[in-house]
């Protein structure tokens, strides 16, 4: 068998386009680095409802949040990743069954 007709492992096939989002260089897309974390948060959403969640990781910019049902969180909530400090706005940028990213509103100065 020639090297032409040989099945290239692991290759793209020449002319073949790119995946329109690469999920291996997500984390370069972002404003800032995500640091992993394992803390107790609260979602608080516009009708003053608290719902408990796990926050995964945070940046300045931020954070992940697991959830049991995070398909149905709205786009606008507010977090609260330190249980003894404020909740931050945040719009849900994208969710899944179980997580959800947050990116943190910034409020005028």
């Amino acid at each position: 068998m020639s090297s032409q007709n040989k099945p290239s492992v692991g290759k793209k096939p020449q002319g073949a386009e790119t995946d329109a989002v690469d999920l291996t260089n997500i984390e370069e897309r972002r404003a800032s680095n995500r640091r992993p974390t394992f803390k107790a948060g609260e979602i608080i959403l516009e009708d003053g409802a608290a719902i408990d969640c796990i926050v995964r990781n945070v940046s300045e910019s931020g954070c992940l949040i697991k959830l049991d049902n995070a398909n149905a969180l709205p786009d606008a909530i507010s977090i609260r990743i330190d249980l003894d400090k404020p909740a931050r706005r945040a719009e849900v940028i994208w969710r899944s069954t179980s997580l959800a990213g947050a990116m943190f509103v910034r409020e005028p100065s």
